[in-house]
């Protein structure tokens, strides 16, 4: 499972202003189709007029709104089937997760946002394939594709923010603004609290996935050990490859290995090589 915040930027990126361009471009494989935390078959006119709607005390260089894209794996997706409703009740099990991220005490109904299932995906700058000149990019990928586009408000839910006020529930002066990019983590003190910690976010959604369906997650597959093997240590690293090696039955096919983790494990190998030498040569007294 893979989630993505996109950060800001131009065209279709840009958050700064209204949602309208990027609902227009997501009607592009069937129109309408839009679902929320408690209705379905949301227009896509009624998406844009909510979500723009839904801001307080944002200057005009401010995000307005956020993107998340839920992309399951070929594997996951053939666990849940081509009925798309589970995918649908996984969507708000993230959402309810991205709301609890933040640490400040909110739930999904805190939030404004709307989700759309797409079924196909194009080839970007940022696949190998068209790095390496193998296709060209906007080129459909094989395989099975679906994944869930989710635009959310950064202002919380006001209309559920004023009827709290009004019931006494909620002291705040003002509403929270939520924003998924922010460099604060868990903060206690100062005039920020909580923040958002975006792998422990992706760690989230891929546990709520796990436990929703009944999803025995082989390591290999899970955030961590991509993580790791992207990140970590070149101990790190050989541990967590060494595990997966002896979880793995040697009557089945290895988990393939990435150009990447080829390089590492080279590089544990020479060292280990290293070492051994001067530990010999230590022994001779050399």
């Amino acid at each position: 499972m893979v989630a993505k915040i996109p950060r800001s930027g131009k065209g279709l990126s840009q958050r700064t202003g209204s949602c309208a361009g990027l609902v227009a471009y997501l009607e592009k494989e069937v129109p309408g189709q839009w679902f929320s935390l408690d209705r379905q078959d949301v227009p896509a006119a009624h998406v844009v007029a909510t979500l723009d709607g839904n801001k307080r005390n944002l200057n005009r260089a401010a995000d307005k709104y956020y993107q998340v894209i839920l992309a399951p794996s070929q594997a996951e997706l053939r666990h849940l089937g081509s009925d798309p409703e589970p995918l649908r009740a996984y969507t708000r099990a993230a959402m309810e997760e991205y709301a609890a991220n933040f640490g400040k005490g909110i739930a999904g109904r805190d939030l404004v946002y709307f989700a759309k299932v797409e079924h196909a995906r194009t080839t970007g700058p940022q696949d190998r394939a068209v790095q390496v000149g193998e296709v060209k990019r906007g080129q459909p990928k094989e395989g099975e594709q679906t994944h869930v586009h989710v635009l959310v408000s950064r202002t919380e839910n006001l209309a559920r923010y004023r009827e709290r006020t009004q019931a006494g529930e909620l002291k705040r002066k003002n509403p929270y603004h939520l924003s998924p990019l922010t460099n604060h983590k868990d903060t206690q003190r100062g005039v920020v609290r909580g923040g958002f910690e975006r792998k422990q976010y992706s760690e989230r959604v891929e546990q709520a996935f796990d436990q929703l369906f009944g999803y025995e997650r082989p390591l290999v597959e899970t955030f961590r050990y991509a993580y790791t093997m992207q990140h970590g240590t070149l101990e790190e690293c050989a541990a967590l490859r060494k595990q997966v090696l002896a979880e793995q039955p040697s009557t089945l096919p290895q988990p393939p290995i990435t150009e990447h983790q080829q390089v590492i494990e080279q590089v544990i190998e020479q060292a280990q090589a290293v070492e051994q030498k001067h530990r010999r040569a230590r022994g001779l007294g050399y």
